[in-house]
């Protein structure tokens, strides 16, 4: 009974806050790899050492159970109510809006860091970029970000936020090469100014789609899911690519 009461506890604990999971973010940091030069690359290079661009989007998701890192609990994501505009006044400074800001802020100013500081701030880029647009991480602290709302999906009982995080991307078999594919179209060639702000707001405008499911889920809503994280996932990694060229060009 102690044994199964772990496990369930291990389960919640490891499916809460945590975006995309290792199939999205890896596709993040692939799409970023393909959509900067090789000057950038190597500079990127330089810092991460041995560690890949892949491991480098999942680092901080890998230190959850590090003591060292507990202030990252909350830095995953951000609780904004439906319909509510963002105030830093309610929301504080430890969400991922703030966080991915200042790691961003701090690269572009990296000749005031040591390498140390310069990985470390790569390291929280990578991550952040990847769950800042998954809609369920910049949503609603009433249902704590879909982590409570209840689902059956292909006869698994789970959470909202669970299925977008892995099991969609995983029963639609979003891979990099079917969402790199998608940059070849006109909408993804001329990418904006960074704009955070921006970002969340276009980010948080899919929540309608995504809480427009019946239970158990259909089919049509994991193929209508598929395209929103597809183009998601498609953004975050060129947004970063546009970032590391930003910070890493000067």
């Amino acid at each position: 009974m102690k044994r199964l009461s772990f496990l369930f506890l291990f389960t919640l604990i490891s499916s809460l806050s945590f975006g995309w999971g290792e199939i999205g973010h890896h596709i993040i940091a692939e799409i970023a790899k393909a959509h900067v030069n090789n000057n950038i690359q190597d500079s990127v290079n330089k810092y991460l050492g041995s560690m890949s661009w892949e491991s480098a989007a999942t680092w901080m998701d890998d230190m959850r159970r590090n003591k060292e890192y507990a202030y990252f609990k909350t830095w995953h994501y951000i609780n904004i109510e439906k319909d509510m505009p963002y105030d830093s006044t309610k929301t504080g400074t430890d969400n991922v809006y703030v966080q991915l800001q200042t790691a961003i802020n701090n690269l572009k100013n990296k000749k005031n860091l040591s390498p140390e500081q310069i990985t470390y701030n790569l390291k929280i880029l990578f991550h952040l970029m990847g769950d800042f647009h998954q809609p369920l991480h910049v949503g609603y602290g009433v249902d704590r970000g879909g982590n409570e709302i209840k689902v059956n999906f292909m006869g698994k009982y789970t959470n909202l936020h669970a299925i977008w995080d892995t099991d969609i991307i995983e029963q639609a078999t979003i891979s990099f090469e079917n969402v790199n594919a998608l940059s070849q179209k006109k909408i993804y060639k001329n990418m904006e100014e960074v704009n955070l702000l921006k970002w969340m707001t276009q980010t948080r405008k899919l929540l309608v789609a995504v809480y427009h499911f019946s239970n158990p889920i259909e089919s049509k809503y994991i193929d209508d899911s598929k395209h929103i994280i597809q183009h998601q996932l498609l953004l975050a990694g060129l947004r970063l690519a546009q970032i590391l060229t930003i910070t890493f060009s000067v």
